[in-house]
C-alpha cells in the first residue's frame, strides 16, 4: 500500500508539470520513428524547436537554429548531416515569420539547396511555431 501512494503522489507531480522531474530527459513514447530508411534515402519525422520538457523559446529565431540543430541531430544517427538533405518541408503558424525563417535557414543551408515546401497552418504540436521534417539520400 506504501508503495502504491508513492506511485500515486509521484504521477500527480509528473502530470502536474513539477519541475523535480524536468531535470531528467525522458523519452516519450510516441507513434512514431524520428526517422525511417527507405531506398537509399532517410525520411526524418517533422521536429519541433522545444525541447521534450521544456520549451525552448526565447524567441523565434531561437526556436527555428533549434529545430534545425534537432533535423541535423537526428540525421546525424544515420551517418548524414544536413548536406545530404534533398528536400524540406516546413510547417509555420505565422506567414510573418517566413523571412526570419530563412535568415537562419540560409546558415546551415547552401546551393545547392533542398527543395523545399512551406506550409502555413493553424497550430502545431506543444505551441511551437515551427515544425520541419526531411528526407536526406544516402548516396
Amino acid at each position: 500500500m506504501k508503495n502504491f501512494k508513492l506511485g500515486i503522489i509521484l504521477l500527480i507531480l509528473v502530470l502536474g508539470g513539477s519541475s523535480v522531474f524536468a531535470q531528467t530527459p525522458v523519452k516519450p513514447v510516441r507513434p512514431f520513428s524520428n526517422y525511417r530508411i527507405a531506398g537509399g534515402l532517410v525520411f526524418v519525422s517533422g521536429q519541433i524547436g522545444v525541447s521534450e520538457l521544456i520549451a525552448c523559446k526565447s524567441s523565434f529565431t531561437d526556436e527555428v537554429h533549434a529545430c534545425i540543430k534537432k533535423v541535423s541531430s537526428v540525421l546525424n544517427e544515420t551517418g548524414l548531416s544536413l548536406q545530404n538533405t534533398v528536400s524540406i518541408t516546413v510547417y509555420l503558424k505565422n506567414i510573418e515569420q517566413f523571412n526570419e525563417f530563412n535568415e537562419v535557414y540560409l546558415k546551415y543551408f547552401k546551393a545547392p539547396f533542398p527543395t523545399r515546401t512551406c506550409v502555413i497552418v493553424k497550430d502545431l504540436v506543444q505551441n511551437s511555431n515551427i515544425e520541419i521534417s526531411a528526407v536526406a539520400s544516402m548516396n
